[in-house]
């Protein structure tokens, strides 16, 4: 099994950035990272794009307000094809926010 970083920074969100898969074929995108919010009482949601089309919602309900959340580890089936491709993480839901004290890692198992 073979690994490749595509993301490894801190926020805030939105990341866009772009990777070669190295293969044609299923591949496991795996997503962490942290969000937080300024209100109570909110499900902190984050978006995992990839070619411009949504395929996974990481997300945790917190109940304190402005303290970062680790969200759960996001394990994603991908079928990749060989050559450039495009992958976005975005904030979902209203309140929800990320800042420079909050790291995303983003890799591909294959």
């Amino acid at each position: 099994m073979q690994i490749l970083q595509i993301i490894n920074q801190p926020g805030p969100l939105p990341i866009k950035t772009q990777f070669k898969a190295p293969l044609d074929g299923p591949a496991l995108l795996v997503v962490t990272g942290s969000l937080w919010s300024g209100a109570p009482n909110l499900l902190l949601q984050l978006y995992v794009a990839l070619d411009g089309t949504q395929i996974a919602t990481g997300q945790l309900f917190s109940n304190g307000p402005s303290t970062h959340r680790a969200l759960p580890t996001l394990f994603i089936g991908v079928p990749l094809t060989y050559g450039q491709h495009t992958l976005t993480l975005t904030l979902g839901g209203a309140n929800v926010t990320s800042d420079q004290n909050d790291f995303f890692s983003v890799a591909i198992l294959y």
